[in-house]
């Protein structure tokens, strides 16, 4: 009998220590309650509407899953970002719309990523100084898919559409690049860069490089799409550099399609040794000069 009893006492322990599964919010407060108080794995769907947050910490793992249209937005100044996963913590956030961050140093971001993973998928950052800038752990993965980022940067050159300053991977699949303003619509310095099936239009000449990797790495840029405006500042869509350290490991610039309007155009400034792979792209170069692979 005892046997028994000390069973079932055991299942039912068992049966009520998992957490919640899945929780729900609908304003700003319950969100950063719900936050602050999230088991380490825990969902919460987010209904749809504006959420005015700033500096809203994510101390752990957790997931942020938007339900209808759901904005992200800050009226006041940000120290780093609306959202700051915090160290060791990972996240997954999912239709979510950030826009408008600001900070004293000009590097408000839609999200300041401090921690260990990031997961984006289907999410649109406006307006912000940087979209995503990732400062995290070295073992950190950053992936971003289904996601725009429209007219970030605040126009000093040093804030990005997206910004890998420390990690070890990035990867973008399915994702739309317009209107960074001065900077770089992606800038990583992560060990491995990784950007497929997406685009990065530049026809409003604002943007600097398409995508710089000045520390090297393994950089595989495939399938995209890039639009070089006739009066950008910066004529080169790709830089691949070691100005902030790192190893030429590999360069990869294969199957994009690429409309030039620029007739100083260049697909890609390499200064390092490595010799580049360069395949299968189409260019449209409506500039009529020549546009450089080198």
């Amino acid at each position: 009998m005892k046997h028994s009893l000390a069973v079932l006492t055991a299942f039912f322990i068992l049966w009520v220590a998992p957490a919640s599964a899945e929780i729900s919010v609908g304003n700003a407060a319950a969100l950063e309650k719900a936050v602050a108080k999230a088991r380490k794995g825990e969902t919460i769907m987010i209904a749809a509407g504006k959420y005015d947050l700033t500096d809203l910490k994510i101390p752990r793992d957790m997931t942020l899953k938007g339900d209808g249209e759901v904005v992200f937005y800050t009226t006041r100044p940000t120290e780093k970002g609306i959202l700051n996963p915090l160290w060791d913590a990972s996240l997954h956030v999912e239709n979510i719309r950030f826009e408008g961050a600001r900070a004293p140093d000009l590097n408000g971001a839609g999200i300041r990523h401090d921690g260990l993973n990031l997961t984006v998928v289907n999410c649109i950052f406006v307006e912000n100084e940087d979209g995503i800038l990732a400062t995290g752990q070295d073992e950190g993965d950053v992936t971003v898919s289904g996601s725009a980022f429209i007219d970030n940067g605040y126009g000093d050159g040093y804030s990005h559409g997206i910004y890998m300053a420390s990690g070890r991977s990035l990867t973008i699949t399915q994702s739309r690049f317009k209107g960074t303003r001065i900077g770089h619509h992606v800038k990583s310095l992560a060990a491995i860069t990784k950007i497929t099936q997406s685009s990065f239009d530049d026809s409003d000449g604002k943007t600097s490089y398409s995508i710089d990797a000045s520390r090297g790495g393994a950089v595989s840029i495939i399938g995209n799409t890039f639009l070089q405006a006739a009066d950008g500042d910066n004529s080169t869509l790709i830089n691949y550099d070691q100005t902030r350290g790192g190893d030429a490991d590999a360069l990869v610039i294969s199957g994009n399609h690429i409309v030039n309007r620029n007739r100083n155009g260049r697909l890609l400034r390499n200064a390092t040794e490595l010799t580049p792979t360069i395949d299968g792209n189409e260019i449209t170069n409506e500039a009529g000069g020549r546009f450089e692979l080198k």
